[in-house]
């Protein structure tokens, strides 16, 4: 069969009853793109293909089989017939309604592609602390990539609002999982957007937990300036609902620390925990990744280290000791080293220097998560290094070289590039 001129009709009869394939393996096949093809399949006898485009249809159809051939013709003569209707048969033919047919076909098709997407976050949250985001991440990325290519294929305006929340979650736990990994260009980069992404969906809630993200990369730049900027604009978001846990306590109160503001940071402590009341959030220490609120523990952690940088070392020796063994219970390895180190540092800076329980709380974080340390680990431990060296003591020479000896494995996982 030879066709003379190639219309939107013939592309699509190529495409769907010869081939049986989706715009977006048709696009791939040609070397065209999506839209293209679409475009032409739309516009139906009203283009006319030419030059290179009506060449590779030539070349398409001249390799198809025998089978794929006479399922071309026939779909093209129903085609043909739809659009040119003899007088005597006012319907469709019953090859132009089996064609929209597989068509609603291909739009489900990939129901089940949605939820595998949807449980990997849901996995990636629940094994995140044990595995870390140097193992996890690469599963994460191939992921936004498959959604990707999904939302470029035909959907249905219901399949592409759960698509872009999928696409929106997963930019925001990349964004999460590269500030762990000190990679915050790729941090500021996906929380944009999974930000944009929230905006299109409407979903404020997702915007507000990558604003808190984004105060979390700040942070550890030591932009503490953007770091508060940032919690407000999520409480903003928020507007006093699960999400305000988090701003307050691991973005507003620890960055106010920084900046030495006292007040601000009993107040925003004071604010978070009045939410996680409201809303019930739990005793225990939930996950550091996860989109549900912040539970009791996971508050009482960042308050330890916004009261640390006021120099309220009593207040961050009460919260250590009251998380403490709620961190020990769960698997965050994390927290573990993270809330010692907070303690060490109140026991090393306090009125009643300890060093030698500093450094051994200090050893003891270092240990904890020495199979997968993250980039705050790494930093809040120098930083205790540099707190704890200058000090006359021999426990002080014990920790440094503790940290020295930690960092050589530890670099692969949560150093600054380079």
């Amino acid at each position: 069969m030879i066709v003379t001129k190639w219309t939107g009709i013939e592309v699509r009869a190529l495409r769907t009853a010869a081939l049986r394939i989706t715009q977006q393996e048709f696009a791939e096949t040609l070397g065209f793109t999506v839209a293209v093809v679409r475009k032409w399949e739309g516009r139906r006898e009203t283009i006319e293909l030419a030059g290179r485009y009506a060449a590779a249809m030539d070349t398409l159809l001249h390799r198809l089989t025998d089978s794929e051939r006479a399922r071309f013709q026939t779909e093209l003569t129903g085609a043909v017939n739809m659009v040119h209707p003899v007088a005597t048969e006012p319907f469709e033919s019953s090859t132009e309604i089996a064609a929209r047919v597989r068509s609603l076909a291909e739009l489900d098709a990939d129901r089940d592609t949605f939820d595998i997407l949807s449980l990997t976050i849901d996995d990636v949250i629940d094994c995140y602390e044990l595995e870390g985001p140097q193992r996890l991440a690469p599963s994460v990325v191939k992921a936004r990539r498959q959604v990707e290519g999904l939302l470029g294929q035909r959907r249905h305006p219901v399949q592409l609002k759960e698509l872009y929340a999928i696409a929106a979650r997963l930019s925001a736990v990349l964004g999460y999982m590269a500030v762990n990994r000190g990679r915050f260009g790729h941090a500021r980069m996906y929380c944009r957007e999974a930000f944009a992404l929230g905006g299109l969906l409407e979903d404020s809630e997702l915007q507000a937990w990558v604003k808190g993200t984004e105060s979390f990369c700040a942070y550890y730049q030591h932009d503490y300036a953007a770091a508060v900027r940032a919690a407000y604009e999520g409480l903003d978001l928020a507007k006093e609902g699960p999400q305000s846990i988090r701003l307050y306590s691991n973005g507003l109160a620890r960055a106010l620390g920084k900046v030495g503001d006292r007040d601000g940071v009993a107040a925003a402590i004071d604010a978070a925990t009045a939410a996680a009341a409201r809303f019930s959030t739990g005793a225990g220490l939930t996950p550091a990744l996860d989109f549900a609120p912040y539970g009791e523990a996971r508050l009482m952690a960042n308050a330890a280290t916004a009261f640390l940088s006021v120099g309220d070392h009593a207040r961050t020796l009460d919260y250590g000791r009251r998380v403490e063994e709620r961190v020990n219970e769960s698997d965050s390895v994390w927290s573990r080293s993270l809330v010692r180190i907070d303690m060490a540092a109140a026991l090393a800076a306090g009125e009643r220097c300890d060093v030698e329980q500093a450094v051994s709380l200090g050893v003891e974080a270092l240990a904890a998560s020495s199979d997968r340390p993250i980039r705050s680990v790494w930093q809040r431990a120098h930083e205790l290094g540099d707190l704890i060296g200058p000090i006359p003591a021999r426990a002080s020479a014990d920790y440094v070289a503790t940290l020295r000896e930690w960092s050589t494995t530890a670099r692969e996982f949560a150093a600054p590039p380079g």
